[in-house]
């Protein structure tokens, strides 16, 4: 079909040297053998700073950043886009994001440019990093470790 042409998109392919890895053995077990539904949180830098405590969520379409956070890193909301998109899960209604905010992440030696949806919403995390991220850094996630 002809529509289906139109819709398709530039997908980056990452080259081998592009690639990062990180391998866990079984001495990065925290719990030993003994299953576990524990979140993974990871650490990264934005905006030159350090930022603990972030979220890695496989059922999140978007990528979340809550309003806190977002002065703690010194973001103004004259740096944010307008967004109409309307956030569920956070409370029984949703939630209008504040704005979006396109940011450059580095984990370890993983770089990466994500976009941000702002909310003002008390949450337990810094970031949420949802499927986008993942999809194009090609990174899975094991919770397992």
């Amino acid at each position: 079909m002809q529509h289906d042409a139109r819709r398709r998109t530039n997908m980056r392919i990452p080259d081998e040297e592009s690639m990062s890895s990180m391998t866990f053995t079984d001495e990065d077990l925290l719990l030993g053998s003994k299953p576990h539904n524990r979140p993974l949180f990871v650490t990264c830098y934005a905006r030159d700073q350090k930022v603990n405590y972030i979220l890695i969520n496989g059922g999140s379409t978007v990528n979340i950043l809550p309003l806190r956070t977002m002065k703690e890193l010194g973001i103004s909301m004259d740096e944010l886009t307008n967004s109409r998109l309307m956030i569920q899960g956070f409370n029984q209604e949703g939630q209008k994001a504040l704005g979006i905010k396109r940011m450059n992440l580095l984990m370890e030696d993983m770089f990466s440019i994500a976009l941000f949806h702002i909310i003002d919403a008390k949450i337990l995390y810094n970031m949420l990093l949802g499927r986008p991220l993942r999809h194009e850094n090609g990174v899975v996630p094991s919770t397992w470790h």
